[in-house]
């Protein structure tokens, strides 16, 4: 078993050499960066906190761009271990601001593990009080064909368990053998896919705080209400086995 710690989180600020704010380009030619403005970002004493007291980024139509309000992923991509099980995972805690943290997707924490080769997107996200996990394919261009793209969310209120501002460990596991995805909350199964639709050779991991409510034909976008979020994450690992 090789165990390795992605970032310490001791350099005050996030590591830009390590991490940067996803973006996607738009149709337009512009580009879109997870990056709301009024985020706080710090990494101190082994812990990085993301704190966005009220939402302010959204997008009228186009979903993906819409719920991510902050999300950071690392440079560089994991592969995973074609011969073995490869398993990154991380503590998390949230805690929710003037929103509902019975309702998971009003505004969460989230563990991102992103396979842009293909599209396909693993998560475990939590309220202050909800747990629950995200396994989707993202509409991208030239990557995903058209009507290809797909989004589930399962909720765990029995297996996993939450609290204002409690860490628990969350590990998302491959199994490159067989094709295989597990998540695992505190080492229990909460949610598992016996063969992937694609071949996964490598990852990119990120973390970021969301919301993940459905755009109205005649408002746009409707994610933010004046609520918001605190993310914290410590002990980010990859671990092959």
């Amino acid at each position: 078993m090789t165990k390795t710690l992605l970032d310490s989180f001791t350099s005050n600020t996030l590591d830009g050499d390590k991490w940067q704010v996803q973006q996607f380009s738009l149709e337009d030619g512009s580009i879109w960066r997870y990056e709301d403005p009024l985020a706080q970002v710090s990494a101190i004493g082994g812990e990085l906190e993301i704190r966005v007291e009220g939402f302010q980024l959204q997008h009228d139509t186009v979903p993906m761009f819409d719920n991510p309000k902050h999300l950071v992923m690392l440079r560089e991509p994991i592969p995973l271990d074609s011969h073995g099980v490869t398993s990154i995972s991380c503590e998390m805690a949230c805690e929710n601001h003037n929103g509902n943290s019975d309702d998971l997707l009003d505004g969460f924490s989230a563990l991102v593990i992103g396979d842009f080769a293909n599209g396909l997107i693993f998560d475990f996200i939590i309220s202050a009080t909800r747990v629950g996990v995200v396994y989707e394919r993202l509409p991208l261009p030239g990557v995903t064909p058209p009507g290809g793209e797909w989004l589930q969310v399962i909720q765990s209120p029995l297996v996993a368990r939450n609290a204002p501002g409690e860490f628990h460990h969350y590990e998302i596991r491959f199994d490159r053998r067989v094709g295989s995805c597990e998540w695992l909350a505190d080492g229990r199964r909460v949610y598992y896919v016996a063969e992937l639709p694609l071949e996964v050779q490598s990852v990119v991991p990120g973390i970021g705080l969301f919301t993940l409510k459905q755009q109205s034909p005649e408002h746009g976008s409707v994610s933010n209400h004046g609520q918001g979020a605190t993310g914290r994450w410590r002990n980010l690992q990859v671990i092959y086995s």
